[in-house]
């Protein structure tokens, strides 16, 4: 006679943050991978992603701060006034973190809908 025993399933496991992240971003990363995993979004396959928004973020204040002491324009080598350095990087952060934000379903995609029971022929083109 065979004998079969249940086993209850393993809990899922809580993901854990990267450790090259700082302190900031690894908060960030666990507090979103947690609301990210209940609404079904992250998986082992995206948590990558996950941890270059966090860093995109991380980035993002870094030079918000150091743009916030200083002036947005600085004297370049012959004395005329170009953009700081700091500001290419950070806009360039800021769109990353934009587009993996999207891709991971913490805001949403920036399609125009139309509102419920309205929208015309074009409406299902996402134009």
């Amino acid at each position: 006679m065979t004998v079969l025993k249940l086993v209850k399933k393993a809990p899922a496991r809580e993901p854990a943050a990267p450790k090259n992240l700082g302190k900031a971003a690894k908060a960030e990363w666990l507090r979103l991978a947690g609301l990210l995993r209940a609404k079904g979004t992250l998986s082992p396959e995206n948590e990558p992603l996950l941890t270059t928004y966090v860093s995109a973020m991380e980035l993002i204040e870094s030079c918000d701060k150091e743009l916030g002491r200083g002036k947005l324009v600085i004297k370049g080598p012959g004395g005329t006034m170009r953009p700081h350095p700091l500001i290419g990087p950070r806009n360039k952060a800021a769109q990353n973190a934009l587009q993996l934000a999207k891709r991971l379903g913490i805001i949403g995609t920036g399609a125009a809908t139309a509102p419920e029971g309205e929208g015309d022929a074009w409406s299902g083109m996402d134009l």
